[in-house]
């Protein structure tokens, strides 16, 4: 888990490198330039503005995403038998259905195959914990975490800043990302319109909402893992 907060610092300070930037063509919109320099148009920042909306959605689907690759590779470690009941359904969901496919014939014949391998006593291949249908919000990673009986460690500043429905039609500064993200990544809205009601202040605040937020949750997980909180009392003993 330490690489997945490390990576999260590393993309951190990517977003505020690209967010200076934006500025600083933001200060040069309708300029008077020579001849041969290029014209900085309001445009030109709604464009940047939305790929910073973009940016800050892939940021909390990869950071996400790592951390419970992270959780599955670790899960591993264990014997089957030691798991919670939670850590245990959550695998078995992973390897029974593909995400693809409704449950049929395919998902039995993994259903089978996951049988032998509890049976077995040994300890399976890592696997990924499935995500909640549709994008990544603070409702889906909460969800997750409850399925597999993670405590989120929120300090009082991050889960006001996370929860707090703030934004149009009361939804959080997670559940506002995401449809804003998909807006743009599904054609509902042009790059040029996007984000050209928000302003550069406006994304640095929705950031700072949802990065400290992503980076509790990671360390919760870590605390998790590290306390082996996904085995049952006599897992723990064993």
């Amino acid at each position: 888990m330490i690489d997945v907060l490390s990576y999260l610092a590393e993309r951190e300070d990517e977003f505020a490198r690209h967010l200076s930037i934006a500025r600083m063509l933001e200060a040069r919109v309708d300029e008077i330039v020579r001849e041969g320099d290029i014209h900085v148009e309001i445009r030109h920042v709604n464009t940047l503005k939305s790929g910073l909306l973009i940016h800050l959605y892939n940021i909390v689907e990869a950071i996400t995403t790592r951390t419970l690759t992270s959780v599955g590779e670790t899960v591993v470690t264990e014997k089957p038998k030691s798991w919670t009941e939670s850590v245990l359904k959550e695998w078995v969901r992973a390897e029974v259905w593909s995400g693809e496919e409704r449950i049929g014939d395919g998902a039995l014949r993994r259903l089978t195959e996951v049988s032998g391998t509890l049976a077995s006593g040994n300890s399976p291949t890592t696997f990924r914990v499935k995500g909640e249908p549709g994008s990544w919000d603070d409702k889906a990673i909460r969800k997750v975490a409850e399925r597999l009986g993670c405590n989120l460690q929120l300090s009082v500043d991050v889960k006001r800043a996370a929860y707090e429905t703030a934004y149009r039609d009361e939804t959080t500064a997670l559940e506002y990302l995401a449809r804003r993200r998909n807006a743009i990544a599904h054609g509902a809205s042009t790059f040029e319109e996007g984000a050209y009601d928000l302003t550069l202040d406006d994304l640095n605040g929705l950031a700072k909402r949802v990065l400290p937020y992503l980076r509790a949750v990671s360390e919760s997980y870590q605390t998790f893992l590290e306390n082996k909180s996904y085995l049952t009392a006599e897992g723990m003993d064993a």
